[in-house]
């Protein structure tokens, strides 16, 4: 797996995903504006895409991409299976599980 780039990691979500055309956009409260991202900065075996809500880490730079003054340089999809209830990005959900071993 590839090494992180050196700089600032984000934590954020995919605001938008545009699939047939391989980018979309994430933001992250630790950064001003949105950021652009292309399918190939994603660090993810096969098929390479997000899906909007998605929850993700990634490192950006000032860059003019479009619109957009930020641009994707890395984004790893978070592969956490649960948050907390009380993250205000969408419903929440909490999962939980305890194991007994008898000695």
């Amino acid at each position: 797996m590839p090494e992180i780039p050196p700089g600032d990691v984000f934590t954020g979500r995919v605001l938008e995903w545009h699939s047939e055309e391989g980018w979309g956009v994430l933001a992250s409260d630790a950064l001003p504006e949105r950021v652009w991202a292309h399918f190939s900065v994603i660090d993810a075996e096969g098929f390479r895409e997000l899906s909007a809500g998605q929850r993700v880490v990634f490192s950006a730079e000032r860059a003019e991409q479009d619109e957009y003054h930020w641009r994707a340089v890395w984004v790893r999809p978070k592969t956490a299976t649960h948050h907390r209830p009380d993250e205000a990005d969408g419903p929440g959900y909490a999962s939980g599980l305890d194991i007994d071993f008898d000695s």
